[in-house]
């Protein structure tokens, strides 16, 4: 979503990609999950406050980033559908 709202570059996206591989992370969910599915997760997460949904967003240069409830929601939505759908 990062990349989406033009907060980086896909250099960024790529370098944080990676990264997380170079460590054996994961980079895509597991084929089994659903968009239902993690929305049903991320309502009970600590990032939920008062109803609201934070989210943490990289911010150029790598290193920085953003903490807000301040988002499109419909962008949430796609990306969850695009990583859901991978």
């Amino acid at each position: 979503m990062s990349y989406h709202h033009g907060w980086v570059d896909s250099s960024i996206v790529n370098q944080v990609n990676s990264i997380l591989l170079s460590y054996k992370l994961p980079i895509t969910p597991p084929k089994t999950i659903t968009m239902e599915m993690f929305k049903s997760v991320i309502a009970v997460d600590k990032k939920v406050a008062d109803g609201l949904l934070r989210l943490i967003f990289l911010k150029s240069p790598l290193g920085n980033c953003v903490v807000t409830g301040e988002y499109d929601r419909k962008a949430l939505d796609d990306t969850l559908y695009l990583f859901c759908k991978s």
